[in-house]
């Protein structure tokens, strides 16, 4: 699982406080809520170990925390991403410039580069 890196969070990140204590996000329900035991047992129970328990041991704010988690498989995901990122960057690049018959005026420029250069070049008179 991902923490969506836009999020914004008060505090500490409840699945990373508690993850000392084995909680993921695939923690049943029932199993959180006996998770203060865990902590007890293990001499975590601190403030801040019981407010990001707290957060999770409700259904609805659980759910909350659960939405800023995005569930990814890096190594399917990475190849996908890097085909992706390939096919725009080759998108991106000049076509190859075609040799042209003499005597047949070259091509017209590209619009997006008639659109730079009028922005670039000024005529002050």
């Amino acid at each position: 699982m991902i923490k969506d890196p836009d999020a914004s969070w008060e505090g500490p990140f409840p699945y990373d406080v508690l993850a000392p204590a084995g909680v993921t996000p695939w923690t049943t329900h029932a199993a959180m809520r006996d998770v203060s035991f865990e902590l007890l047992a293990q001499h975590l129970m601190t403030p801040v170990t019981q407010q990001a328990w707290d957060e999770l041991r409700g259904v609805r704010r659980r759910l909350l925390v659960d939405l800023l988690l995005y569930d990814v498989d890096p190594d399917v995901e990475l190849p996908l991403a890097d085909a992706e990122f390939e096919r725009l960057t080759a998108a991106l690049q000049p076509p190859e410039p075609v040799a042209e018959p003499s005597g047949v005026p070259p091509a017209p420029l590209p619009e997006a580069t008639t659109r730079l250069l009028d922005d670039l070049i000024r005529f002050d008179v």
